[in-house]
């Protein structure tokens, strides 16, 4: 028996060993990606927080890297030098692979260009494509999907809702071979998010709400519905929110027209209210560009001067650290409706119910707040009974530039949120002390 016991121990002792020959010696451990229950992901059985942008550039990658990233979206563009870069800068990929996409996809962008009229044109591009799709996607896997960092593929890129056959095929595939990868759907029209539920593991809700007068409120209403609907749409699979990084000058052609700070996190902060479970921003290229009329008067455009590209990404910088630094609270803090926020300014009766998002980790509450105005706005928090002005000690925790704090009378705080600012208050529980005691 004793010899028995022995033998047992150096056989646990040599699985580790043992596996490593089974997959190859020498060889990296392909990365694990699933989706938990509540619609977080995890990575090697771990709870991660994507915080990602789209690229196809190869030279892009150690700079995504510098600048916080911990993803990138690849596309079918990709190499294995895009692969083996991201992998030595640290970045985890979803990787690209279109299995059906719009008919415009086949239109434009350098490839098979076509006028809409050309009926008989198109038709063969949808049975080039269908029949590509049907063979290309076992290419892929092969050649990228073993390896490390690789955790799971975006296979539609704007699809139309008469196209789900195809997508549905597609997921199946995709999932048959690589069971320990995710895959991802894009779009950007809610109307048909309810018919892809069954094409992906996420739906990556994409939103373009800086046209025009990109200081609208409107276009971050949509973003927030967008992502709403999407995850009632995907019965409850999780939904990842796409800002922007298109400077407003593609949509005004005025180029001084400029992101701010602000602009950028209010993306983000609108999509996790509504409950998006990662960020991915779109896309690299377009983040250099500023757009103009020429001499001609048509629309063009031009790299943004160096000055321009240090505000930028000194911005960027500053929300993917906030993004990454709330990740953890995302993943793993329960969605709670315990606080009582009354917004009493401005106005006399205040502004109204406001945008926020309440998030409890065990037991301290994290409160993401927005405001889409252009001025600031004001609030007591409340405990659970309503009635409780000092239950909560508060202070400001990230969007420090927007959110403030101060006790108008002791224990009992004022929150302030600034134009179109957004940010997180973290509030602790205060004891409830027996007036003999006080």
């Amino acid at each position: 028996m004793r010899h028995l016991l022995l033998r047992g121990r150096m056989l646990l002792l040599a699985l580790p060993a043992i596996a490593a020959c089974i997959h190859g010696h020498g060889e990296p451990v392909p990365t694990k990606a699933a989706i938990r229950g509540d619609g977080t992901m995890l990575v090697d059985d771990k709870p991660f927080f994507p915080v990602g942008i789209h690229t196809e550039q190869l030279e892009s990658i150690p700079v995504i890297a510098e600048a916080g990233f911990n993803l990138a979206s690849g596309s079918g563009e990709w190499t294995a030098e895009h692969y083996a870069s991201a992998n030595e800068h640290g970045l985890l990929v979803l990787g690209g692979h279109y299995v059906w996409a719009t008919f415009a996809s086949f239109r434009t962008g350098g490839g098979i260009k076509l006028k809409p009229s050309e009926e008989a044109g198109m038709q063969n591009v949808i049975a080039h494509a269908r029949d590509q799709s049907w063979r290309m996607p076992l290419d892929t896997l092969a050649a990228f999907d073993h390896l490390p960092g690789v955790i799971g593929w975006r296979i539609n890129e704007e699809p139309e809702a008469k196209l789900v056959e195809y997508m549905e095929y597609g997921y199946e595939l995709f999932k048959s071979h690589s069971p320990q990868h995710i895959v991802a759907t894009l779009s950007c029209d809610r109307r048909w998010y309810h018919a892809f539920r069954n094409t992906a593991d996420v739906l990556i809700a994409n939103s373009f709400p800086y046209r025009g007068n990109h200081r609208s409120r409107q276009p971050l209403m949509d973003t927030y519905d967008g992502v709403r609907q999407g995850i009632e749409g995907m019965d409850g699979k999780p939904v990842w929110v796409m800002p922007q990084l298109y400077p407003p000058s593609y949509w005004s052609l005025n180029p001084a027209d400029e992101m701010s700070t602000q602009d950028m996190r209010l993306q983000s902060y609108v999509g996790l209210i509504a409950g998006a479970k990662g960020v991915i921003m779109y896309d690299y290229g377009m983040f250099g560009r500023v757009r103009e009329r020429n001499e001609e008067g048509s629309a063009a455009f031009k790299p943004a001067d160096e000055a321009v590209m240090k505000q930028r990404w000194d911005s960027l910088k500053t929300v993917v650290a906030e993004l990454k630094e709330l990740g953890p609270i995302i993943c793993d803090g329960r969605l709670t409706e315990e606080l009582y926020v009354r917004w009493v300014k401005p106005g006399p009766n205040g502004p109204g119910p406001q945008m926020t998002r309440e998030l409890d980790l065990y037991g301290t509450k994290y409160l993401i707040v927005t405001n889409l105005l252009e001025v600031p706005i004001k609030g007591r928090v409340y405990g659970i009974n309503a009635g409780n002005s000092r239950a909560y000690d508060t202070r400001v925790w990230l969007g420090e530039g927007d959110l403030s704090v101060e006790e108008l009378k002791p224990g009992e705080p004022e929150i302030t949120v600034g134009p179109r600012g957004t940010g997180v208050f973290v509030l602790e529980r205060r004891p409830i002390l027996p007036k003999s005691v006080e």
